[in-house]
């Protein structure tokens, strides 16, 4: 079982290389080889002797970087040790090398016999049966397991507006993580348009195919009627996971919090940086749970009652619900004697006085990804209880359980309940020490959908 946290996160080296290295003796590799690349300050997790020749030895060396610099400072270090770097391998690049998933069959076909009874003559039994009853569709199909991961790629990761096809290699990963975890069979869709309604149209024309629908990587505000207009017209469930798998995860990580620091909801004040997708659906799924209060801050500050500057129909909602005494001002402001700060907006804009105005022991949520809006040494230092980044509290802790359960009891819609009774499993699953449970764990997704399958509204 892999840890929970993993080593390129514990190291802060996110990027993964093999080098491929020529050295003349064996001793060469402990000798010279790794002082050298630890002199760069990278790290090897691995090395690997992969060819035995008459001029030296091949080694292959994994290696975890910050990023490209410390990447060529590593090879100059291994080649200034007299070392031969033959070929430098990025293994993100390699492993999306021709897709991260694809689609194949489920029935082999190795005669004729096998082609006539999988496609026709054979598969017009099976139409003409599904033409007679449209819901032996669910039976006779894969309908019943497929989910759409839809964009358009207005709001890939933290990348931000890069375009539907740039961002296939996400969700192609994220198609991965739903079969890895809960065998469901996700196919990535691009839809190459920013139109709302032209957006809307296409997926409720392809909508058959599937039995629920992921939105993904739609900014705001565009998604937010998206996502309800989909949600309004589908008789299947439809989830954006940017708003709803977010605020799932955030509201686990509270509840786990709430256990540790010994504070109930009802009392704490939060405040979240980021107006968008994200915060709002966090700021909904916290005042369902029962949270005291929440005040949201975008670029313009506080998101408050009477505001003109950046705001919009969905921020004008907002304020209305949230920011119960109507403070205005900056985040620095809004933070102030506030016990939970959820950031999901732009990183190193909370320093470590804005965490020492917070209330006595804080819990601290920085999710901007990849770099947070404080680091965890930077908060700790200045007081915070709990604290976690968008690695620990990711979101394939929660969607692909969701999905698989809403799919098992063939749910309409994902609910408000269905995602807070996920978010209490997640938290009554937790290790000891732990905030989160353990994504690799099998038995975390089996939890989660059977939560969801029991929270799902009876028919």
């Amino acid at each position: 079982m892999a840890t929970s946290e993993a080593l390129q996160d514990r190291l802060r080296r996110p990027l993964g290389f093999t080098l491929r290295v020529r050295v003349v003796q064996p001793a060469d590799l402990s000798a010279k080889a790794l002082p050298a690349v630890a002199g760069a300050g990278a790290f090897v997790s691995d090395t690997r002797c992969c060819q035995v020749a008459s001029d030296g030895l091949l080694y292959e060396l994994t290696l975890f970087v910050t990023g490209d610099e410390q990447l060529a400072a590593a090879r100059a270090a291994l080649e200034a040790a007299g070392l031969q770097v033959l070929e430098t391998i990025d293994l993100a690049m390699e492993t999306h090398r021709g897709g991260a998933c694809e689609m194949r069959g489920r029935t082999p076909i190795r005669s004729n016999n096998d082609l006539r009874i999988v496609y026709t003559p054979g598969v017009a039994r099976v139409c003409k049966k599904i033409q007679a009853d449209p819901e032996l569709a669910r039976e006779y199909t894969g309908i019943h397991n497929k989910v759409a991961i839809v964009t358009n790629g207005t709001a890939i990761l933290g990348l931000g507006d890069i375009g539907c096809v740039p961002g296939m290699p996400v969700m192609e990963g994220k198609s991965a993580i739903f079969w890895e975890f809960v065998g469901i069979s996700a196919e990535p869709i691009l839809v190459d348009t920013k139109d709302p309604d032209e957006f809307i149209f296409v997926v409720e024309k392809i909508a058959p195919t599937f039995g629920a629908i992921q939105i993904e990587d739609v900014k705001a505000p565009e998604c937010f009627p998206i996502t309800r207009e989909l949600d309004r017209r589908l008789a299947i469930p439809v989830m954006h996971d940017d708003q709803h798998g977010t605020a799932t995860i955030v509201l686990a990580g509270l509840y786990s919090a709430l256990k540790k620091t010994g504070r109930k909801i009802a009392d704490v004040r939060c405040a979240i940086s980021g107006a968008g997708a994200s915060g709002t659906a966090i700021s909904e799924l916290l005042q369902r749970a029962g949270i005291g209060d929440v005040i949201l801050c975008d670029s313009k500050g506080i998101v408050c009652r009477g505001r003109k500057e950046g705001m919009n129909p969905e921020k004008d909602a907002l304020a209305a619900r949230t920011n119960r005494d109507n403070r205005s001002g900056t985040l620095a402001d809004a933070m102030k004697g506030c016990d939970l700060f959820i950031g999901c907006s732009q990183p190193n804009i909370v320093s470590q006085d804005m965490v020492r105005s917070m209330a006595k022991d804080p819990i601290v949520f920085a999710l901007a990804n990849p770099v947070s809006e404080i680091s965890r040494d930077d908060a700790t230092e200045a007081g915070a209880a709990i604290y976690a980044d968008g690695r620990l509290m990711n979101n394939a802790l929660a969607y692909p359980g969701i999905f698989r359960g809403a799919l098992d009891v063939r749910a309409r819609d994902i609910t408000l309940e269905m995602m807070m009774a996920a978010a209490r499993k997640l938290a009554d699953i937790v290790p000891a020490g732990e905030l989160m449970p353990e994504m690799m764990d099998p038995a975390t997704h089996r939890a989660v959908a059977e939560a969801v399958r029991q929270a799902a509204p009876k028919k």
